[in-house]
Formats: structure tokens, sequence, C-alpha cells
């Protein structure tokens, strides 16, 4: 018997480490939506530091055959046969998957009320100011079943408090429900925002707030697999993304200030030849500092010209193309990727009205946001 499992044993090795060997490796993980790890260089300094043990580790976990395979074997042992509630921070809940976010981090909060202050006393003091705040999916989905919750009401106050004379609040989770997003991922269905954009017309004073979603051309896009399918590794079926088209966005221009480019709103190529890792990034090709969206048409109809400066995060890629049903031009700026100290540079704040659109995420850990 011991030399069966000696022999079963080298076997196993010896099988692995050569489909290890043969097998083609690959660059990055769909399921996962990352990048993965290249063979590392041996160099003195890296090998003395410990930090090429360390990488080659990476590397070999990230291309260890079947690995695939082993990751939905344990996260399925996990909850099916451990019972766990969640697998890789991931849980599931009313048919949805989500990732745990709590508690409330009232320092977060305080970093993100002092940064709105101080853009707009340096940059548009005298701009109509706006802010919302977009409910992450805990907030539909924790509570109610049992699982830690930030406190949503407390960061609410904290904003409303920090914020009072600054900006004025646009109320859109009303607007919303659990089945506006993404069963496998974080984001909200852009065809599913009819009563938000309303909302946030009506907040931000347009003459006509009413908005008929279903006015837009729908196009599907199969097989779309959110960012917690990959995390928590257990098989959910694959989604449909969906991006809405009228002549507004046919025929707006989008001008990419990092690339000095002029691109579509909708960039339906980003699916092919791995260009990109995430089918959301069809909506303005993704994360970018600074994005100008133009309208062709005159919305006003008296060669005014109506412009919206909105602070966001990857919430407002969806969101954005639909707010130019008002807007001549809309203004995109992802303080992740470009400090608060050089927007000036890029972007101009005269006649515009301002709105910072963040998800609780965000307000809760502004520390992500570049000063």
């Amino acid at each position: 018997m011991k030399r069966v499992t000696l022999l079963l044993l080298t076997v196993i090795v010896l099988g692995s480490t050569a489909a290890f060997v043969v097998c083609p490796k690959q660059t990055y993980s769909a399921s996962e939506r990352r990048r993965l790890a290249t063979l590392p260089k041996a160099s003195a300094e890296s090998l003395l530091d410990g930090s090429y043990t360390g990488a080659l580790e990476t590397y070999l976990l990230d291309h260890f055959p079947m690995r695939e395979a082993y990751r939905g074997l344990k996260a399925n042992f996990a909850v099916g046969v451990l019972r766990q509630n969640e697998n890789n921070g991931i849980y599931i809940a009313d048919g949805h998957a989500s990732k745990l976010e709590y508690p409330l981090n009232e320092a977060g909060v305080e970093r993100a009320v002092q940064m709105v202050r101080s853009l707009k006393e340096t940059h548009f003091p005298d701009n109509r100011v706006f802010y919302t705040v977009i409910p992450d999916k805990n907030y539909f989905l924790a509570a109610k079943n049992g699982y830690p919750s930030m406190d949503y009401e407390k960061l609410s106050a904290l904003l409303s408090e920090g914020l009072a004379g600054e900006a004025q609040y646009i109320e859109i989770a009303s607007a919303l429900t659990i089945d506006d997003y993404y069963r496998t991922d974080a984001h909200w269905r852009q065809e599913r925002l009819g009563g938000v954009v309303e909302c946030l017309f009506a907040g931000l004073g347009c003459a006509e707030a009413r908005f008929d979603i279903g006015a837009y051309t729908q196009h599907t896009i199969a097989d779309f697999n959110g960012v917690y399918r990959g995390q928590a590794a257990l098989p959910f079926p694959a989604e449909e993304i969906v991006y809405l088209t009228n002549e507004t966005t046919d025929n707006a221009k989008v001008y990419d200030v990092e690339s000095d480019s002029v691109k579509t709103v909708y960039q339906t190529e980003l699916l092919s030849d791995e260009k990109s890792l995430d089918a959301y990034d069809i909506y303005l090709g993704g994360a970018r500092a600074v994005l100008i969206l133009k309208n062709e048409r005159d919305v006003s109809g008296d060669g005014d010209l109506r412009r919206l400066i909105m602070f966001r995060d990857s919430f407002g890629s969806s969101l954005a193309p639909l707010l130019l049903e008002q807007y001549d031009e809309v203004v995109l700026v992802d303080l992740r990727y470009i400090s608060a100290s050089l927007i000036e540079r890029y972007v101009e704040f005269g006649n515009a009205d301002i709105l910072f659109a963040y998800n609780t995420l965000i307000w809760n850990n502004a520390s992500i946001l570049k000063k």
C-alpha cells in the first residue's frame, strides 16, 4: 500500500511538472480579469532581498496546470460542502454576487468632503455644484441577508453636513433596485438608468427633465462575465451587456486627453485582440483621466453652450453618454488617474455645472483619489 501511495504521489508530482513545462503559458486570466505574472528575471539584488523568490512563487501559482479547475473546485467545496457564507470575500444573495464592504470609514468620508470643498474653492467657486451617491450592491443586499453592512444613513449625514452650502445633493437611490445591476459585477446596467437620469436632470435644473430611455436602440453583447464571478470562482451563468445608441450618441465625439485622440462613445473594438480584459470598457473605453464628450447638435437651440463637468468613477462611463441629451459637452474627470492639482491644465471650468458622482465605495475610501 505504501508503494502504491508513493508511486501515485510520484506520478502526480512528475505529471504536474511535465504539464507545467509543456503547456503554453497564458498572458491573462479572463475569469479574474487580470494579467498573469510573467517569469521574473533573476539578479543578484533580487536573490539577496528575496523579491525573486516571491515573484517566482506568484508566477508558478498563476500558471499552475488546470488552475481554473482547481479554483472552481475549492470555491464549490467551500460554499457547497463547508457551507461558508462567502468565498474570497464574495458572497451570494438574491441571485447576485457582491463583495463585502464595511464598516463606514468616517476618515475616508471626511477626506472626500475636504477634497470637494478644496476643488470648489480653487477651481470653480462661482459654479453651480452638485453631488450624488451611487449605491453599491451591498446597499440592497447586505443587511437584509445578514451580512455586515456599512452605515449608509451615517454616510449620507456626514456628506450632507460636510457639504452644506458647498454642493447640492441629488438623490438617485430611490430610482434603483438590485436588479438594475449586473448579477456578477459591481456596475449598474445602462439600459436600466432611465430613472437615475431623470433624477439627475431634475436636480441639475434641466428644462426638460423627462428622459425616454425607450427611445434608444439596444445593442446586446453576449457572454459577459463580471469581476465577481472570477473572484468568487463560482459557476455563475454568463450575462448580456447592453449599450444604448441614438442619433446623439452616434454623432458624439469623445476626446481622450491622455492619448490626444478622438474616439467614439462606444468602443466595441476593445472586445477583440485582448485590448481589454473587461467588456464594461466598451463604455467610453474604460478608465481614463479626462474625457470630453462633445454633442454634435445644439441642445439649447439658441447657440449657448451647456456644459457639465462630472467628477466620476467607473459608474460614470455608462451614465455619461445618456447625459448628452441635455448637455452640449460633458467633461469626465477621474481623480483616481489624475491629480486634482493638475486638472486645470486640461479642463476649462467656466460656464459649466459641476457634478460629483461617486459610488459609496469611493465616498467611503477617498484616499484612492489623488490630491
